[in-house]
């Protein structure tokens, strides 16, 4: 794991709040072309998230990094060499 716990934590419950919002607008909002786009997003992107956390493998090395990939001590991205 590349990230802290908290970091990983913080991330899973961002995606389960995305899947509540999702629930809400797909079966508590009328339907309408803006809120089937609103659904489209928000499935990209929990999808996108949980790629995130799925290839979030290897040792963990203790940084600053984030979900974003850059090491917030040294401005670095994480596959990047000095």
């Amino acid at each position: 794991m590349l990230h802290k716990i908290s970091q990983f934590c913080d991330k899973i419950y961002s995606i389960n709040k995305m899947a509540e919002d999702l629930r809400v607008l797909k079966y508590q909002t009328p339907k309408s072309h803006e809120r089937d786009l609103k659904i489209q997003n928000l499935i990209e992107t929990i999808q996108a998230d949980c790629l995130l956390v799925a290839n979030d493998k290897g040792d963990y090395a203790k940084g600053n990094f984030d979900y974003s990939g850059v090491d917030h001590d040294n401005g670095m991205l994480i596959n990047e060499k000095e």
